[in-house]
C-alpha cells in the first residue's frame, strides 16, 4: 500500500527543474518529506534525515573512461600513421568524455542520519532550490535539538557538584549562587559543548525552584540565573542526545 502523504499540509514547495513542474517537485511537512522525481514519488521521514545539501560532483565514469582513450588514442596516432582522422577522433573524444567528467554535474542530495545519502542530479541547482534546502535544515536542527532547546546549562566545576544538585544543606549560603546559565543557542554561541564534564543540563520543570531570566551585564545579554540548588532529578544526562 502506498505511503499517504497530505500535500494540503505542506509548509513549503520547491519545484526541482522548472516552475510548475509538478513531476519534480519535493515538498515537506511537519514530520514527512516527499520526494517527486520524473514523476516517481519518495516518502521520507524527517526523524531519519540529517540534513540536505547541494555540490557539484565530479563524474567517475566518463573521468576515467576519457582518461584511459586519450593517451592510448594519441600513442596509436604515432604508431599506425593510417586514418589520421579515427585518431583524432578519438583523441577527441576521450578528452572531451575528460572533460565532462571532471566538471561533472549538480546534485541535490539528501542524507540520512545512517550516512545513507539519497543523490539527484540536476542541470543546476537553482536560487529557490538552495532556499529551500537551506530552510530545512534549519528545520531539521530544530527537530533534532527540540529536546536540548527546552534545557538550561550551568557550567559548574564538579568539585560544586553537590552544591548545585542540592546535597550540601549549606550550598544556599555558598559563592556558587547566584549562578548564570545559558539557554541552549547561548551555549553554542558561546562555543561550549553539552557534553563537557563541567556543564550541567537542568530540565526547568523539575527544578523545584523558579529559574528567571536576568540581565547579564558582562554579556548583554539575558540569561538564565539559579539562585539556589536544583533537585537532582531534573538534572539530564545529554549523552542521549548524541
Amino acid at each position: 500500500m502506498e505511503e499517504y502523504f497530505d500535500q494540503d499540509k505542506a509548509k513549503a514547495i520547491v519545484y526541482i527543474l522548472t516552475e510548475g513542474d509538478n513531476k519534480n517537485k519535493v515538498l515537506i511537512t511537519d514530520d514527512q518529506m516527499l520526494v517527486i522525481r520524473k514523476n516517481k514519488k519518495q516518502h521520507l521521514a524527517l526523524k531519519n534525515l540529517s540534513l540536505l545539501k547541494s555540490e557539484n560532483r565530479k563524474m567517475l565514469f566518463p573521468l576515467i573512461l576519457g582518461g584511459i582513450i586519450t593517451p592510448f588514442a594519441f600513442l596509436s596516432y604515432f604508431v599506425n600513421f593510417y586514418h589520421p582522422w579515427i585518431h583524432l577522433f578519438s583523441i577527441m573524444s576521450g578528452m572531451f568524455l575528460f572533460y565532462y567528467g571532471w566538471i561533472g554535474k549538480s546534485a541535490f542530495s539528501i542524507v540520512f542520519k545512517n550516512g545513507n545519502e539519497l543523490n539527484f542530479y540536476l542541470p543546476a541547482i537553482s536560487k529557490n532550490l538552495q532556499a529551500f534546502i537551506d530552510f530545512v535544515n534549519t528545520l531539521l536542527k530544530k527537530t533534532h535539538d527540540s529536546g536540548l532547546r527546552n534545557l538550561l546549562f550551568f557550567e559548574v566545576e564538579i568539585k560544586y557538584e553537590d552544591l548545585l544538585i542540592g546535597k550540601d544543606k549549606k550550598s544556599k549560603n555558598s559563592q556558587l549562587f547566584p549562578l548564570f546559565g545559558f539557554t541552549y543557542d547561548q551555549l553554542e554561541n558561546a562555543g561550549i559543548s553539552i557534553y563537557e564534564k563541567k556543564v550541567f543540563a537542568v530540565n526547568p520543570t523539575e527544578a523545584g525552584r523558579e529559574i528567571k531570566f536576568d540581565f547579564d551585564q558582562k554579556t548583554n545579554v539575558m540569561r538564565p540565573m539559579l539562585e539556589g540548588p536544583v533537585l537532582e532529578d531534573s538534572i539530564v544526562n545529554t549523552l542521549k542526545f548524541r
